[in-house]
């Protein structure tokens, strides 16, 4: 199922007070916010060659790339993990394709990232469950 069809329940919070003014964390965490109140993407269709990314781009809506994004940045593991993904989005939004480069960005995240750690997850239940059932 596209992501597309799936509800977005959690908006993003306002800035942290942790991310210091005029610093790359707040501009990024910025550029979510914006990006998570459009309704559609906004790129001229004379941009979105056929060969391109038009599937990533209807896959996931702004709002839902923009939590992705957003939500990666307040959560991050580590400080040069958030840094590098602020950095990223910096770079995704100062380009001219900046809506396809984000929702490209977003897409790695949730298929490349998100989707493959929570499948390894699922998949390694039934094997723990079997474990502790016959250790027993």
């Amino acid at each position: 199922m596209p992501l597309t069809n799936k509800k977005n329940p959690t908006p993003l919070p306002p800035c942290p007070e942790n991310f210091p003014e005029e610093s790359d964390l707040r501009r990024a965490f910025e550029v979510c916010k914006s990006l998570e109140s459009e309704e559609r993407w906004i790129l001229p269709e004379s941009d979105l060659a056929p060969t391109r990314s038009e599937s990533i781009l209807l896959d996931l809506t702004p709002t839902c790339a923009a939590r992705v994004l957003g939500f990666a940045l307040l959560y991050s593991p580590s400080d040069r993990g958030r840094d590098a993904l602020a950095a990223e989005i910096l770079e995704c939004n100062d380009s001219e394709n900046d809506h396809e480069l984000l929702s490209g960005l977003a897409h790695l995240y949730v298929y490349g990232l998100i989707r493959v750690c929570m499948s390894s997850i699922i998949s390694y239940i039934p094997s723990v469950v079997l474990l502790t059932f016959s250790s027993l």
